[in-house]
């Protein structure tokens, strides 16, 4: 290459086309692959061989005798004729003109030589390839020396080439007269390993120097052919060239050489065809002229064909034309030659003639700046001071003041564009190795100054500073030039190793990695606001510098990576490279504009440089994978931050959103590591074991259709097999490693792993259906496998467990979006009938299940993999893209290789069934093309790309995704979600609920499957309330998207709207409430009110105030838009449209159904109450007037017979509107009802107390404009008095008062309570004996109680003093009281005392001084002293009414501040207290007194039984709580007790109060808690009737009877949690001497209560759990070993010193009895304590470390909810628990009890514990046997012993006696 003097001594090697391509015609096309016609070379015109050896001419040889083959064979095979179609379209007629010297034996031209070629050449033997090529070309051939030639054709614009440098600085030669023909040098080889070859040719120019030819040796010259063809003068073939680049001399032949020249020789070798460049414009004399001296002239010879035989010449009809322009293969030959060179890597198209000129003038401006610079550098002297740079012509190249010269910061950018340009145009090759050296080195000097420079800005700089640093900024920016011209050269192909230089790449590396560590990095991180706020105001001053420093240094890192990709490195520079970028990867960008310095975009693009750098070194060095993964990368994770804002910068190029930039290196790695890296060699050339060339005839590269089948595809699976298999691997370490680390921490740990996991899921998930990272469902695939593995693991932990489930749910929700986005698709496609809208049909039908699912999946993929299918689609579509952007390449290789593995896959598939030969043939025509695009990117071009949209390219690979691997396994994943909802683990259970959640959420088609619904029904009643939400959640769900379900799932959720956690009853009210506004069914709308009305008076305030907010939703705004946006309460109901009725009639239909319900007045009293929490109160009021309105136009039309149930249902409601507000109603409609009291009827009476119950309420709105109608309703009310049943008249009085206070004339009543009055006294003394006077006394008694509750005739004394003339005066209703109390004596008969107990407690209801009377008390002690429970609930309600009427006027004082008396109609019932003060004092002290006198007999009514008695003592005892009456602690038993009550309104009563005092008085209610547990103990087992500790749930598991005690005490502090569990256990203890056997109740029956409640209690944190099982362990470790040795010793004899059992003693009964009680009792103990255990999963290791305080109290463990396994047997311990407290009857079973227990406290159980390293603190604990195999079953106990063990011999035994003494003393001293 350099003109050394042995190029001819070597062996010449064929020539590129790339190389040869400069000098022939076909300059503007694409050339011929060099194995498909003999090769050119450079070589001199003499009768010289053009190969060294007659070997390699026999290689040459060998290329076209293998086609003239092929031909033969198979003329008309697909790749015969591409080839020739290829080379026809190339040999254009008229284009070249060929001349040619006489034949041998011929010594002048003739006419005959004009004949066509093929009679020409057949003489030579041309093959059958060469004459079928020449015989399709038309092209002319004459003599060169015929007088008469053909007519020239135009010429062909080819430029002569450029003058390329042999030898450095030749001397000067005389010029002689130029020839008209250009003399081609020998070509010279360059070294074994170079790819680029240099030609040189000289042009004709008039002041060239001509220089002398190689002599040749004699007789070498032989006859040749010579082309003739005509060129285009240059321009340059008049610039003088520069010194270092003129050609050597060309000097003139011998005449005899010039004689043999002309003259043929008979004994020369084979003619040669020579190619003669003509050009025109300098056209002279020819060599033949007179008087002129012929020059040697060299020429491109082309190697002879053989003999050309016109007979085996196969002709090309028209018609097989067209057919060949036809078939899919070569439809487009142009376009398929274009395809493959877009694809080539190594390939390129031939340059045009201008493009050629602007090449040569590129290459001779390089030249002259190389000279100028070395001219400069010459031109430096070394000063004293031995500085350089100082010369005045030399500034303008080298900075100045240097130690070593450095190029000037203009000249190195010149520099590296000028070489940048060069190199562009392929003429790199052509600069003298020396040169580029020198270059180099001064370059080095640059880095090496530059290399440590620190380019931060000052903060606060003065003018000196900021000139220093932006002078360290120039000498930066002049490294970095450097540093760019430094890589432009070592990166552009040149073989020479000078050029490579570690120690200059190392100072390149230096100077970068500085920069990037010292600077850029830390620069980046900066964010305005943080502690580096000076620095970054600083720096952010200087952006626009610092940028510009930024895009130089990505610049240089873009060389460095080019350089990567084309050049070998050595490992210290490639793990330098590394490291270096591998910091700018990893650095964290900002979020916003904001806080960047540099700004987003720019970060992302340097961040994206770093990462191609990798992805180079990856490809090229498969060694160094290893290293780049997990050094570089997944070491590094913990950097990147796991705020998905943050982490998400990198932008895809279709949009959409963003992923991390470390996802898009670990996708673009795998696939590289995927992608086939061809061979650094060149095509069809291969060395024998010798070295020497040899022509290689390779089947993979041509004939491909010679194969069968199965062995095409067998060598296509060798082919990809191992590139599936790397990919894998890669995938697989990543992902391994990830899942480690993730499973080892939480979401909320140090390390970032769980969130980064979460994060690269979504970001591979996001990039799945995107053709350019196919890598991604690799990844995907390998995770999906990797959740599944942990998930099958039975000893995984709860939080991997969850971790897998949750990314199952993630990954699960990608596939079903791919099938929607799918679906979506083909429907948006309408009508399309192409055929990847037919596929996707097809596959959309095997999805949906029809058909045979198994057969058509088959079909389908042979379908999809076929070579015009959806997977050639995306390819070609990567192809394409990938011109625009290389980053593709590794997507464009991974995915042809995960094609070719299908392909392979499928021909298994196939193979193993009965298939057609089509089916083969089509698999083995596929993977011929495959491996062509795979080893040569080559294939057939039959598809139009240009006719598929975007989106149908994403179609298609979204076709092609979905049946992969990773989508396949959807019902792998969805299976194993329905396993886990099965799992041991209540986490497991619920996050396996959520996930499936996820699916349905993208994809409702799951609901489709078998079983599913039922399946999550199933799991709403789990024992876990988490899991039950979680299945609640996903009915909701599931009725969303498929609603006809929502019968059969609908009462599965109103199920839960009484479950036992708040989570689940809100939940369960949402979904209830969502049904309800879109379901058609009423009787669904009825269900659903009725269960939300249950919640409006809820235990938990967030309950009930949701179920306020549900029916304001489903009842109240459905009205908002249709009755204005008015709030005022006073204006009168909007009119009735016929679209208000609509709404109305759909909503008064179920509030009729439903009003039924007591607690519907509450519904609508907290949805008209006024305050701030309700401002819809104004609008719900008027919503309310609208329905009353309506429902008094359905009252008017419901008048016929048969309308008599539903009239009876609207006037139910109408009274509930009434009472929760009387303006609701119109004086109007009031009248309206009057015809309903009028004529009383027994069929109307409900009608009847409706409306009397409306009046009562809505009257005292009523002015006296009403009178008329006022006094008819008071005149038929007083007419109905007497005939209305005793139930209705409370209303019917309280109604006739208001309507007297409106008119304003009691008298009419007055005289109605004196008439009864009369007649009551007229019977006092008398005997009443029959039943109709009974009735009648008891009826008047009763009447005259309602009217001195309900009327205030204090103002009318007068009155009834006239009546009564032997009154003495006072109160009328002391009068009342007066004439009531003889009827109360015990004396009178039941019935009659019964009603006047009742009227006497009516009357001192609201005259509460009367309570306080000596006879009242008397009376009331006789009472409760008696056992008649209805005179006892009668005294009791009547102090009930008194108690809730003084908690009324105390809230109403506070709400209004006004007096109730002020109220229309002298309403009294609700007078407030605080605000009147007769009332007040007359109360004051009257309810503490009741309360104090009789707290005990009202606790003994409300904890004697489960029935109404109980539940009005118990109201009562909750009113005297609510108004503080007694001290709080004082009735804390009682609520524990109610609270376990099976009455759901008394536990709800006593729950309520319980859970208010416990809030306001926790430190004095907690002490109370203990005597709770006993209280509730007796309450159970002598009210309720069982004494167990727990009790069977609706749901199935058992709940504990203190649950709701344990409730609260978990809302309060630990320290009383804490507690209260700690003296449950120890109240379980006692001493085996004194144990109470006999007394009831005994020890155990508490011992049996409290165990239960331990056993299934909803414990709230594992720290409670590990609290009790410690405290169980340590209570039978304590006292367990006393009862033990005692059982041992007085009941089973054995003696201790020698072990024997004595048999003349007698068991002491009464011994017997208490040590079997307390063996019983800590077996109960036992077995609850291995219960809770395995319930809660706490292991042996746990508890010991929580026992000797290893775990921390800060541990977060300790505060997680504790999952509860339902598959641990609840009803085997229940049930043991159970009979070991019954089974002490008689001796044999006491006995039995003994010998249980002793071998739960084995010898054997002790040593195994003691063997596992249990220290001396432990021995005692060692006896119960926490480790034995047996005690590990649901039973908790071993199995029963048939005679109790003696110990393992004397010695044994001695030992363990010795062993348990210390224990049994200890406990002795303790006793």
């Amino acid at each position: 290459m350099n003109g050394s003097s042995n190029a001819y001594a070597t062996s010449i090697p064929p020539v590129d086309v790339d190389d040869a391509l400069q000098y022939t015609p076909l300059s503007s096309v694409v050339p011929l692959p060099p194995d498909l016609v003999p090769i050119p070379h450079v070589t001199a015109i003499a009768g010289t061989s053009l190969f060294a050896t007659e070997h390699d001419r026999q290689n040459s040889r060998h290329a076209l005798q293998h086609y003239d083959r092929l031909m033969e064979s198979m003329p008309t095979s697909e790749s015969m004729r591409k080839l020739v179609q290829d080379i026809s379209t190339q040999i254009k007629p008229g284009g070249t003109e060929f001349r040619f010297k006489s034949f041998p034996g011929h010594g002048t031209a003739t006419p005959e030589s004009n004949k066509r070629a093929e009679e020409v050449l057949r003489g030579f033997s041309a093959g059958k390839f060469a004459e079928v090529m020449i015989g399709k070309a038309n092209i002319t051939f004459s003599n060169q020396n015929n007088t008469t030639p053909a007519p020239p054709a135009p010429p062909t614009p080819v430029p002569a080439p450029a003058v390329v440098p042999q030898t450095p600085k030749p001397k000067p030669q005389p010029q002689p007269t130029p020839s008209p023909y250009v003399q081609l040098p020998h070509r010279v080889p360059a070294t074994p390993t170079s790819n680029n070859h240099a030609f040189s040719i000289m042009t004709p120019q008039a002041s060239a120097p001509a220089a002398s030819p190689r002599p040749q040796p004699p007789g070498t010259y032989g006859r040749n052919f010579s082309i003739e063809i005509p060129t285009v003068s240059s321009p340059l073939h008049h610039l003088q060239s520069p010194q270092h680049m003129q050609a050597p001399p060309i000097t003139q032949p011998p005449p005899e050489t010039l004689e043999r020249l002309q003259t043929p020789q008979r004994d020369s070798p084979q003619p040669s065809l020579t190619v003669i460049l003509k050009t025109p414009s300098l056209r002279v004399p020819p060599p033949s002229s007179p008087g002129t001296t012929p020059q040697r002239v060299h020429a491109v010879v082309l190697t002879s064909s053989p003999v050309v035989d016109r007979s085996e010449y196969v002709r090309f009809e028209a018609h097989e034309e067209l057919q060949f322009r036809k078939s899919k293969a070569f439809a487009d030959a142009r376009k398929n030659r274009k395809r493959r060179r877009s694809i080539s890597d190594d390939d390129e198209i031939g340059v045009a003639i201008d493009q050629r000129a602007k090449a040569e003038g590129s290459l001779l401006s390089l030249q002259n700046l190389i000279d100028a610079i070395f001219q400069a550098e010459d031109n430096l002297q070394a000063d004293t001071s031995e500085r350089y740079g100082n010369h005045s012509e030399t500034t303008k190249y080298f900075v100045a003041g240097t130690a070593d010269p450095c190029l000037s910061t203009t000249i190195q950018a010149k520099l590296e564009s000028s070489i940048k340009k060069v190199i562009s145009v392929k003429r790199f090759s052509q600069i003298p190795v020396d040169d580029l050296i020198r270059l180099l080195k001064l370059c080095d000097n640059a880095l090496k100054r530059t290399e440590a420079e620190n380019i931060m800005p000052p903060i606060d700089p003065a003018e000196s500073d900021m000139e220093e640093w932006l002078g360290r900024i120039g000498d930066v920016e002049n490294g970095l030039k450097s540093a760019k011209t430094v890589l432009r050269i070592m990166s552009a192909g040149r073989e020479e190793k000078q050029i490579y230089s570690e120690d200059i790449l190392a100072s390149v590396l230096t100077l970068v990695k500085n920069l990037i560590e010292s600077a850029l990095n830390p620069m980046i991180e900066m964010r305005s606001g943080s502690d580096q706020n000076g620095a970054f105001k600083s720096a952010l001053a200087q952006k626009k510098i610092l940028g510009g420093v930024m895009h130089e240094v990505t610049l240089v890192l873009e060389l460095l990576s080019y350089m990567f990709s084309n050049q070998e490195a050595t490992e210290t520079v490639i793990n330098s490279s590394l490291y270096m970028v591998a910091a700018i990867i990893f650095v964290e960008n900002a979020t916003n504009e904001k806080d960047s310095l540099f700004g987003i975009q720019r970060v992302e693009v340097f961040r994206m440089t770093a990462m191609d750098i990798i992805a180079k070194i990856f490809a090229r060095y498969p060694d160094q994978r290893s290293n780049i993964i997990f050094e570089q990368i997944l070491t590094n994770l913990e950097k990147l931050p796991v705020n998905r804002a943050t982490a998400r910068q990198f932008k895809l190029l279709e949009g959409g959103k963003n992923i991390q930039l470390i996802s898009a290196l670990i996708m673009r790695l795998v696939q590289t590591a995927g992608t086939y890296q061809p061979k650094k060699r060149k095509r069809g050339i291969t060395q024998d074991e010798n070295g020497e060339i040899q022509f290689e005839a390779n089947d993979d590269e041509r004939g491909y259709e010679t194969r069968n089948p199965e062995e095409t595809v067998t060598t296509l699976h060798h082919l990809s097999s191992p590139l599936m298999e790397d990919a894998q691997k890669t995938a697989n370490s990543i992902v391994n490693y990830l899942v480690q680390k993730a499973m080892n921490t939480t979401k909320t740990g140090d390390q970032p792993y769980r969130h980064l996991l979460d994060i690269f899921t979504e970001d591979f998930l996001v990039v799945l259906g995107y053709p350019e990272w196919p890598a991604a469902e690799l990844l995907l695939r390998s995770l999906l496998l990797s959740m599944c593995t942990i998930i099958d693991g039975e000893k995984q932990p709860v939080t991997a467990k969850t971790m897998a489930l949750d990314l199952l749910g993630v990954m699960g929700s990608g596939i079903c979006d791919m099938v929607v986005h799918l679906r979506e698709g083909r429907r948006a496609a309408g009508n399309n009938e192409s055929g990847i809208a037919a596929l996707i049909d097809k596959y959309l039908e095997i999805e949906g299940g029809g058909g045979n699912k198994a057969n058509t999946a088959t079909a389908l993929d042979e379908e999809l993999l076929d070579w015009e299918g959806p997977y050639r689609v995306s390819l070609e579509h990567l192809f394409e893209a990938k011109i625009n952007d290389n980053t593709l390449q590794s997507a464009c290789g991974y995915y042809l290789t995960l094609w070719s593995s299908k392909i392979c896959t499928l021909w298994e598939k196939v193979g193993e069934k009965e298939h057609d030969d089509d089916t083969a043939i089509e698999i083995s025509r596929c993977a011929t093309q495959l491996k062509a695009m795979t080893l040569h990117r080559e294939w057939d071009d039959d598809i139009d790309m240009d006719s598929f949209t975007q989106s149908q390219i994403r179609q298609a690979y979204v076709l092609t995704v979905l049946n992969l691997p990773f989508c396949q396994l959807f019902d792998r994943l969805f299976n194993r979600l329905l396993r886990c909802m099965d799992d041991n683990q209540a986490q497991s259970r619920s996050k396996a609920l959520k996930s499936i959640t996820q699916l349905l959420g993208k994809d409702p088609s799951i609901l489709n499957r078998t079983q599913v619904i039922p399946f999550i029904m199933k799991k709403s009643r789990d024992a876990s309330p988490l899991v039950r939400d979680s299945a609640v959640d996903l009915l909701g769900k599931c009725i969303s998207i498929k609603p006809e379900i929502e019968g059969m799932v609908c009462k599965t959720i109103i199920d839960r709207t009484i479950d036992l956690g708040v989570a689940v009853r809100k939940r369960a009210m949402k979904i209830l409430k969502d049904i309800y506004l879109h379901s058609k069914f009423e009787h669904l709308k009825i269900m659903i009110a009725e269960a939300l009305v249950q919640r409006i008076k809820d235990n938990d305030a967030s309950v009930a105030e949701q179920a306020k907010r549900t029916f304001e939703e489903i009842w109240m705004a459905p009205f908002y838009t249709l009755i204005g946006d008015s709030e005022d309460r006073d204006e009168p109901p909007v009119d009735i449209t016929p679209q208000l009725k609509l709404v109305a009639n759909e909503r008064v239909s179920v509030i009729v159904k439903v009003a039924q319900k007591d607690v519907m007045l509450d519904v609508f009293k907290s949805l008209l109450h006024q305050d701030n929490a309700n401002k819809n109160s104004g609008k719900n009021f008027r919503v309310c007037q609208t329905i009353v309105s309506s429902m008094f136009e359905d009252l008017l039309d419901q008048q016929a017979e048969v309308d008599k149930v539903v009239r009876g249902g609207t006037m139910q409601t109408l009274t509930v509107f009434a009472k929760t507000d009387s303006k609701l109603f119109t004086p109007e409609q009031l009248m309206l009802l009057q015809p309903y009291i009028e004529n009383l009827t027994s069929d109307d009476l409900h009608l009847f107390r409706s409306v009397i119950i409306i009046y009562r309420f809505s009257m005292p709105q009523l002015t006296s404009r009403q009178n008329t109608f006022l006094q008819n309703v008071q005149s038929s009310l007083l007419k109905n008095l007497t005939r209305l049943p005793i139930q209705e008249v409370p209303e019917v009085v309280s109604c006739l008062w208001t309507i007297s206070g409106i008119l304003k004339a009691p008298d009419r009543l007055i005289r109605v309570t004196i008439s009864c009055a009369t007649n009551v006294q007229r019977v006092i003394g008398k005997p009443i004996d029959t039943p109709a006077e009974i009735r009648r006394v008891g009826r008047t008694l009763q009447i005259l109680g309602l009217f001195g509750h309900y009327c205030n005739f204090e103002d009318h004394a007068a009155a009834f003093k006239t009546s009564f003339p032997k009154w003495a005066g006072g109160s009328v209703s002391g009068l009342i009281v007066d004439t009531t109390l003889p009827f109360c004596d015990p004396s009178m008969p039941s019935e009659v005392r019964k009603a006047g107990l009742e009227s006497l407690g009516r009357v001192c209801q609201t005259h509460a001084v009367h309570f306080l009377k000596p006879q009242v008390l008397k009376m009331y002690d006789h009472v409760f002293e008696e056992s008649d429970r209805e005179l006892k609930k009668l005294v009791l309600e009547g102090i009930k009414g008194f108690l809730l009427l003084e908690e009324s006027r105390s809230l109403l004082g506070q709400d209004e501040g006004v007096d109730p008396k002020g109220k229309k109609g002298g309403e009294v019932e609700e007078p407030g207290r605080l605000t009147q003060a007769a009332y007040a004092n007359a109360n004051d002290g009257v309810s503490t007194s009741l309360a104090q006198k009789y707290l005990k007999d009202i606790v003994g009514i409300a904890m004697g039984s489960q029935d109404a008695y109980a539940l009005v003592a118990t109201e009562v005892i909750a009113s005297i709580l609510r108004q503080g009456l007694v001290h709080p602690k004082e009735l804390v038993p009682a609520l524990v007790s109610l609270e376990s009550c099976s009455l759901p309104a008394i536990n709800q009563i006593a729950y309520k109060e319980h859970k208010t005092l416990h809030g306001k008085h926790e430190t004095i209610v907690e002490r109370g808690y203990m005597d709770g547990v006993r209280s509730c103990f007796l309450y159970q087992r002598d009210v309720a009737g069982d004494g167990a500790g727990a009790l069977a749930t609706a749901a199935g598991p058992y709940s504990s009877k203190l649950r709701q005690l344990y409730e609260i005490a978990k809302e309060g502090s630990k320290k009383v949690k804490r507690k209260l569990l700690e003296n449950m256990v120890k109240s379980i203890d006692f001493d085996p001497v004194k144990v109470n056997v006999h007394k009831k109740p005994t020890h155990i029956e508490y011992a049996r209560f409290v165990i239960g409640n331990l056993a299934f209690m909803d414990y709230g944190t594992t720290e409670e759990v590990y609290q009790v099982v410690t405290a169980m362990e340590k209570l039978v470790a304590g006292t367990g070993v006393a009862v033990a040795h005692s059982i041992e010793t007085d009941i089973f004899f054995i003696k201790l010193e020698n072990g024997e059992e004595r048999q003349d003693r007698t068991v002491d009964p009464q011994r017997l009895k208490v040590l079997s009680t307390g063996a019983a009792i800590l077996t109960m103990v036992w077995a609850a304590r291995t219960y809770i255990r395995k319930a809660f999963g706490i292991n042996e290791q746990k508890v010991r470390d929580y026992r000797h305080g290893k775990i921390k109290a800060t541990d977060p463990s300790l505060n997680k909810a504790p999952g509860r396994n339902p598959n641990v047997n609840q009803n085997a311990v229940f049930d043991q628990i159970e009979s070991t407290a019954m089974k002490l009857e008689d001796i044999n079973e006491m006995m039995e009890q003994c010998r249980q227990f002793v071998e739960i406290l084995s010898v054997d159980n002790e040593f195994k514990l003691a063997a596992e390293g249990d220290d001396e603190d432990d021995i005692d604990f060692s006896r119960m046997g926490g480790n034995t195999p047996e005690l590990s079953g649901d039973e908790g106990a071993p199995p029963i012993p048939a005679t109790p063990k003696k110990r393992k011999g004397s010695e044994g035994a001695d030992k363990g006696a010795k062993r348990r003494k210390p224990a049994a003393a200890k406990n002795k001293r303790k006793s």
